[in-house]
């Protein structure tokens, strides 16, 4: 029996193990945190896998261009696996992939709303994604209805003629992007529900752990800023969560104060976010609890790299630990940009590994 996942997990094992070799060690980050200015950041990574990107002549002209080529990057890394991995696994990670094009749809459904700037279509991620959706069509089309000519034969078809009429009635894109959510988090659930016996669980565990920081972050966002009834908060939870159970969040919508609220959704599950939530004084500072909760999915990711590698842990774990290294050179560039205080970037980062 041990020759299966040996034989399913073989190629891409062998990639991957060779692509975290050239995971950036803590002092580099540190380097790139310490650096004086942008030209400094991108010199500190010269001789790493990033050099490519950060050399090209115009990431200079624009830091967001940088910002856009780092996540290109990572798509196509992810992109790359899908090759060496066989159905039903490979499902999964195609899936994996269209997060990047989800929030592509969304932004230019914003420009389309008047919501963000049409210079922004320049930004957005637009190689090896599952689907070649025309995004300046879609940012240009009078209505949403004319929108959903360009979705034929794409999973956002479907969820965002649902939610038209919703849409109508309230006069804003809150009910279309909810709707495109959780249809993506249902179809990731059904892959990992396709998955076999020893696969099932960590895939689990390590999306859903993700659809948990998801979770909570709607909670706050939904409950404090969209007044959305809490009776009605319950059908905007996402399924597959690891952690935080229906009637653990069911408890926390009743709750009448972000402090409380969080202190209920985390409590035991996730102590150390837990005890900063029962400190009134962190509320101002809610980005702390996602870099937290991150640190946990980091630590589950670690954990599941270093055990048995034919698994589809192992391609979980390179993705998540990729997306940390790339979402920590993104803050420090944004650092840079910001001109921030070396100890307020460093604040901003998720565990170094």
């Amino acid at each position: 029996m041990i020759l299966g996942p040996v034989s399913r997990y073989s190629l891409v094992n062998a990639k991957i193990r060779s692509r975290m070799a050239a995971i950036l060690p803590p002092d580099t980050i540190a380097r790139c945190v310490s650096a004086r200015d942008l030209s400094e950041f991108y010199a500190t990574l010269s001789g790493t896998v990033y050099e490519p990107v950060l050399s090209r002549p115009e990431v200079s002209l624009d830091p967001r261009i940088a910002e856009r080529l780092l996540i290109e990057q990572e798509v196509k890394w992810h992109a790359d696996l899908i090759k060496d991995v066989r159905d039903p696994e490979k499902q999964l990670v195609v899936a994996l992939l269209e997060k990047y094009e989800l929030e592509n749809l969304k932004a230019a459904l914003r420009i389309r709303e008047g919501d963000r700037s049409s210079d922004d279509l320049k930004y957005l991620i637009r190689k090896n994604l599952p689907h070649a959706l025309p995004y300046q069509s879609i940012a240009e089309a009078r209505t949403l209805d004319e929108v959903l000519q360009y979705l034929v034969a794409t999973p956002y078809l479907l969820p965002i003629r649902g939610s038209l009429d919703e849409y109508k009635q309230k006069g804003t894109l809150f009910p279309v992007e909810i709707a495109v959510e959780l249809d993506y988090y249902r179809r990731i659930k059904a892959k990992i529900d396709a998955l076999g016996r020893s696969d099932k669980p960590i895939a689990r565990r390590l999306i859903g752990l993700q659809i948990d920081i998801k979770n909570i972050g709607w909670l706050i966002r939904l409950k404090f800023y969209y007044n959305i009834p809490s009776g009605d908060l319950i059908e905007y939870n996402i399924p597959g969560g690891y952690r935080l159970t229906s009637d653990r969040m069911r408890h926390a919508f009743a709750a009448d104060s972000i402090k409380d609220v969080l202190a209920i959704a985390l409590e035991r599950s996730f102590k150390p976010a837990a005890d900063i939530a029962r400190r009134e004084e962190e509320l101002s500072k809610l980005y702390l609890l996602e870099i937290i909760l991150w640190d946990y999915l980091v630590h589950e990711a670690k954990k599941t790299y270093g055990g048995f590698p034919f698994t589809i842990g192992t391609v979980l774990s390179y993705l998540i630990l990729k997306r940390t290294e790339i979402m920590n050179l993104i803050t420090v560039l944004n650092g840079k940009v910001l001109k921030l205080e070396k100890s307020d970037i460093e604040g901003h980062l998720r565990t170094a590994f």
